[in-house]
């Protein structure tokens, strides 16, 4: 009984022991799965954790990359933008100006519209065709009334046309070619040109350098040549003008500004008046003062210099009794008609004989030797004798054509020195045409000025085909409508 509750009992010691053994049997093999569950875990999560980091790393960089696209293209959405912003400020600006140009050139009217460049490099074919048609006819005319005296004094019918059509010929090719340049290089040549026309009206009034002929000294001896400086003075005093406002030397809306204007008027008027040239004065102070009218100045300090020259020329012709006599005689030029109202008298029995169609090209009468000056100062009496009322009104059409075209030019210009400048020239084909018509007819005192484009003179018709060209040069960069 002992030895079987011996061994019993060893078998549980046994069975405890075994099962000591198998626990920790299982105890190390469940350590073992734990150890390989938690290195199965570790490494699902170094991958969960690697997928983690990788995933964002791609993103990111893909995320960078479009940020990167989008920004350059903001910047570049963003350059354009202000490139657009800054043109349109330009065009803004540039508009601006030529409303304040416009509006103190022609009292708004160039502002009042739309308009926009044409391209450069178009002339006014308009403009051209008139300046041709009215220099063949003036020369055709200045034809027909030179050729008596020509005949006379030089036995040459032809010998002032030969030297008109020289002067035609150079005046074309210096029309052509200001035409064509960029007059903007040469505004800084205007001052000097200035200086350099006062110092030729200086010259003229130094006996032996200025000529005298018929008691007025208003050329220059120049061999081939005699040089008017007064005809040069007509459109640098403009362009001069124009230049001071360009360069915003001064302002014509101020008291100051058009004090100075009228001292350089002043200084060029004094020096033609000491040549005894009353004509080319009133032509030079009446394109100044319409290039300063439409830069802005007020009309009443306008008004206020006008009549002041005028009193200062009333003055220098109390002590001038030929000119004075002249002026006096307007009244009745036929009650002195072999004296003082001769030039008169003589004009009106001339336009009087052509009646409505004239008596034909070349068959004047008052040429030969009754009409005094019949190539020059009174060649509109000529011009009436022969071709009559209708041939005198197409004239009248043509310079009023070509005046007017003149003015489209100058509204329409793209900058304030162009638009005066071309005021300038236009004023003093308007002014010098009226007054030259207004003597024939005896409506104004005979002041000896010329025709443009009709009567001789070199130094007139070279001039008047430059400044042609400024227009033709300006009219190739207009507005148009």
């Amino acid at each position: 009984m002992a030895r079987k509750a011996n061994s019993g009992g060893a078998r549980r010691v046994s069975a405890v022991n075994n099962g000591g053994s198998g626990g920790a049997r299982r105890t190390a093999a469940a350590g073992r799965n734990g150890s390989a569950a938690r290195i199965r875990r570790s490494a699902g999560n170094r991958s969960a954790a690697e997928r983690r980091e990788n995933t964002p790393i791609s993103a990111g960089a893909a995320r960078s990359g479009a940020a990167k696209r989008n920004t350059r293209a903001a910047a570049e959405a963003e350059r354009r933008r202000e490139e657009r912003e800054r043109l349109r400020d330009k065009r803004a600006q540039r508009r601006n100006e030529r409303s304040g140009e416009g509006q103190s050139a022609g009292g708004g009217i160039v502002s009042a519209v739309k308009k926009r460049i044409i391209k450069e490099g178009e002339l006014d074919y308009t403009m051209l065709f008139l300046i041709i048609l009215i220099v063949a006819v003036g020369l055709i005319v200045m034809l027909s009334a030179s050729a008596p005296t020509g005949s006379r004094l030089y036995d040459d019918s032809y010998y002032f046309f030969k030297r008109q059509l020289i002067f035609i010929i150079v005046g074309f090719a210096g029309m052509l070619i200001i035409s064509g340049i960029n007059l903007d290089r040469l505004l800084h040549w205007i001052p000097k040109a200035f200086i350099i026309c006062v110092i030729l009206l200086v010259l003229v009034l130094i006996p032996g350098i200025g000529a005298e002929f018929n008691g007025a000294r208003r050329w220059l001896n120049i061999p081939f040549i005699q040089l008017q400086p007064s005809e040069l003075m007509k459109p640098v005093i403009a362009m001069y003008i124009a230049y001071l406002v360009k360069m915003k030397v001064i302002d014509l809306k101020t008291l100051r500004s058009n004090l100075f204007c009228l001292g350089i008027i002043g200084i060029v008027a004094l020096l033609l008046m000491l040549e005894t040239h009353l004509s080319g004065t009133i032509v030079i102070v009446g394109i100044a003062c319409c290039v300063m009218i439409a830069g802005g100045t007020p009309i009443k300090p306008i008004i206020v210099g006008v009549i002041s020259i005028a009193v200062l020329m009333f003055i220098y012709l109390q002590f001038d009794q030929t000119r004075m006599a002249r002026i006096t005689s307007l009244l009745d030029p036929f009650a002195d008609a072999q004296g003082t109202g001769y030039q008169i008298s003589q004009s009106i029995y001339a336009i009087g004989s052509g009646r409505l169609f004239g008596l034909g090209l070349g068959q004047s009468v008052q040429k030969y030797s009754n009409l005094p000056e019949a190539y020059n100062d009174f060649i509109f009496a000529v011009i009436c004798e022969e071709l009559g009322f209708f041939g005198a009104a197409v004239i009248i059409l043509l310079f009023a054509a070509l005046f007017l075209r003149a003015i489209r030019i100058a509204v329409n210009a793209p900058d304030v020195w162009s638009t005066l400048t071309c005021i300038g020239i236009a004023s003093q084909l308007g002014i010098q045409t009226f007054l030259n018509m207004g003597v024939a007819v005896s409506i104004i005192p005979n002041t000896g000025i010329s025709l443009p484009f009709f009567s001789y003179g070199g130094t007139a018709i070279l001039t008047l085909l430059l400044e042609m060209g400024i227009l033709l040069n300006v009219s190739r960069k207009t507005i148009k409508k």
